[in-house]
């Protein structure tokens, strides 16, 4: 129908970029609004259910998700987050620290650092509970020692403490300030440097009993240190580059903040530790820094209030909530963002003129492809004229040129135009111009979008000049202008169907083309195959699987197609056990447990399938992959599937070359000129022949 009628298409990344001026947009195939991470709820603990836990004082994460909470008694008890597993890793009443000390924990060692009685740092094995290492006193090499904040990184430990001695009558300022130290030790407990500077100081309670919870220390695996000193609202940032620290202070505006957290981009997060009455509303949020100090946000995905905040290693958040005995985890979840300050998710396309080369031409429609969610909006206006000049803000502008102008914020583009943009027609496929006349026309798109979902644009066409089906008809429906105009308008509607067929049919051979189609047409492609998939599934696992179809039927329900399959889905082939390979072994008495336990006994007709965790990182791919291997194994088996460990167990799933590496034997340096044989034996001196020490048979011991 569409006959004489010319049109405009944006289709391509760089057209939109060439075409106009957008802000919080991501031009790629899909035009959708600007997506990053933000923190969302993952799971809440309540610290109440665990029996035995009691009230905890403090807590620390270890990389695995395990947890180490210290309670008012003094008692250390670990959690594991996989298994809700809790368990005391000391006997009760074991004097080692008190209830007022501070954890952290690296590896698999976790240090205790106390500051009641006499002063103490302590490292002991988080399996165990062996002691590594212990150093207590007032003074740690000559170092004035009084534990304030504790943090620590994979290379050692970071203690926060004063620079001069507690009961120093000259270490208080006249303003009540009293400066600090950075001491950083290493994994076996020795002293490797302190930072002190006369502007790093903090004020403190005039009793000792009451300086706990006052700082809090961070610090990054880059080694930066972040301290933040809470009576006075202070942020200490202390960088470090070529082995030397930066010292930066930044003033806060003045609230009750505890906990403090960095992560890896080095966004800085603190915590408010304000008392809300009953009836009050929760306000209370964590607040988000630059790692320059300047305020970002808050974080929407927690309420409450915050007495201490960690950031593990993969950038999930631990939040201590005392007054609730809870701890909140947060991870980073997809989301659509917010620009210029504003947290609404919004993106905005301005266009430059798009010309149609001869005056008062009357634009026709335009036509939209996009995916538009529950929840979100696309709005289009527009502005048509025959000039390309235009008043704005009381000077005459080439609209072009406003558009374009970097010295003019986005919002003040916006504010100029405001008045001559039509009003804007909400979620449109296919739209009618009304009123639109003239050889220039200028389009305003806004994207709306949701706090997970956004509106995605795939083309934007704008047709010219006005072409009906009512030039179809007899001139004498064209005679008076209100009813012409109305019969135009109507006929419209039959008009777009007509072209909608009609492109439709032009391009009825990409309906056919894996590598075109996507969505549910290319869902519908794989069922013709027998591939059942569902919208979980992404696009290019589907390609991937319509592509090896052939192969896949040739080895159906074989140990090759269900290795191809799995390679197909995961980048990566498995490792496929099957009974008669481990058959041998198992007819040995001494390894037939083992092996039962490991691939299921002696049914022929189960095997196991070994696979890597990250060749499906999340639940939702593991139940993929489940469902097809179930479906191209052979009926009458019983498939297992293993997810192994990255680390070794022996006895478990322990695999060479897959998930454990051996070492060649190397020697254990000292220093640059000392090292010590593999073989050397370490032992206490003056301690041989000690059952709760050490004894060797034939060496300082004998039995009789």
């Amino acid at each position: 129908m569409q006959g004489a009628a010319t049109y405009f298409s944006l289709n391509r990344p760089e057209h939109w970029a060439r075409r106009g001026v957008e802000r919080n947009l991501e031009l790629g195939e899909e035009i959708a609004i600007k997506r990053g991470e933000k923190y969302g709820v993952l799971e809440t603990l309540h610290l109440s259910q665990l029996e035995g836990v009691g009230d905890v004082t403090a807590f620390a994460v270890h990389s695995q998700g395990r947890l180490v909470f210290l309670n008012a008694e003094g008692d250390l008890w670990t959690y594991d987050r996989g298994s809700r597993h809790h368990e005391r890793l000391f006997v009760p009443g074991h004097h080692l620290f008190t209830a007022s000390a501070n954890l952290a924990i690296t590896g698999d060692t976790l240090f205790v650092a106390d500051a009641a009685g006499e002063p103490s740092i302590s490292a002991f094995d988080m399996a165990n509970g062996q002691l590594r290492f212990r150093r207590a006193g007032h003074e740690l090499d000559g170092i004035p020692f009084h534990p304030l904040a504790l943090a620590s990184d994979e290379w050692g430990l970071y203690v926060l403490t004063t620079r001069h001695p507690v009961d120093d009558p000259n270490a208080v300022d006249s303003l009540g300030f009293r400066q600090l130290a950075l001491i950083r030790l290493t994994m076996s407990g020795v002293i490797a440097d302190v930072y002190t500077n006369d502007k790093f100081t903090a004020k403190l309670p005039a009793e000792t009993a009451q300086w706990r919870g006052t700082q809090f220390l961070s610090v990054t695996p880059q080694g930066d240190a972040f301290v933040l000193e809470t009576l006075t609202c202070a942020l200490y940032i202390l960088a470090r580059t070529d082995g030397e620290r930066r010292l930066e202070r930044f003033l806060m505006p003045p609230q009750y903040f505890a906990g403090l957290g960095v992560d890896s981009r080095n966004m800085i997060y603190i915590g408010d530790s304000r008392e809300i009455g009953e009836d009050g509303e929760d306000d209370r949020f964590i607040v988000r820094f630059s790692g320059n100090g300047e305020h970002q946000d808050r974080i929407s995905g927690f309420r409450g209030k915050a007495g201490a905040i960690i950031v593990d290693a993969r950038d999930r958040m631990y939040v201590w909530n005392g007054e609730e005995s809870t701890v909140t985890v947060l991870e980073l979840q997809p989301q659509t963002m917010g620009w210029e300050g504003s947290a609404l998710p919004e993106g905005i396309w301005l266009s430059r003129a798009f010309d149609s080369s001869e005056a008062e031409t009357v634009w026709h429609k335009f036509a939209l492809d996009a995916d538009i969610p529950d929840g979100t909006q696309i709005r289009v206006s527009y502005y048509s004229s025959d000039s390309e000049f235009l008043l704005i803000q009381g000077t005459v502008w080439k609209v072009d040129d406003w558009i374009a102008d970097e010295q003019h914020s986005f919002r003040d583009k916006l504010a100029g135009m405001a008045p001559y943009w039509s009003a804007p027609i909400v979620n449109p496929t296919d739209a009618l111009f009304f009123g639109a006349q003239g050889r220039y026309l200028w389009l305003k798109i806004d994207w709306i979008g949701s706090d997970r979902q956004t509106p995605q644009l795939r083309r934007l066409r704008v047709y010219f000049p006005r072409e009906t089906l009512l030039s179809y008809l007899p001139a004498v429906y064209q005679e008076e202008e209100s009813s012409r105009d109305f019969l135009e308008r109507y006929l419209s509607l039959f008009g777009t169907l007509y072209d909608s067929v009609e492109e439709q049919i032009d391009g009825m051979a990409a309906w056919f083309d894996s590598e075109r189609a996507q969505g549910g047409q290319l869902r519908w492609l794989a069922s013709w195959l027998g591939l059942d998939s569902d919208v979980h599934w992404r696009d290019d696992k589907v390609r991937a699987l319509i592509r090896a179809a052939p192969e896949l039927y040739r080895y159906r329900g074989t140990r090759r197609g269900i290795s191809k399959l799995v390679e197909t889905f995961t980048g990566r082939p498995p490792i496929i056990v099957e009974a008669f390979q481990y058959k041998a072994m198992r007819d040995n008495a001494e390894l037939r447990r083992l092996m039962d336990r490991l691939y299921g006994g002696d049914n022929p007709y189960t095997f196991t399938v070994l696979l890597d965790q990250s060749q499906a990182p999340s639940e939702k791919e593991r139940v993929l992959l489940r469902s097809l291997i179930e479906e191209h194994k052979p009926a009458y088996t019983e498939v297992r599937l293993v997810w192994l460990e990255p680390w070794m167990y022996l006895d478990l799933q322990t695999y060479l070359g897959v998930n454990t590496v051996l070492a060649e034997p190397s020697l254990f340096t000292l220093k640059p000129d000392r090292s010590m044989p593999n073989d050397t034996l370490i032992v206490d001196q003056d301690m041989d022949g000690r059952m709760d020490a050490h004894t060797r048979l034939g060496m300082d011991s004998e039995l009789e």
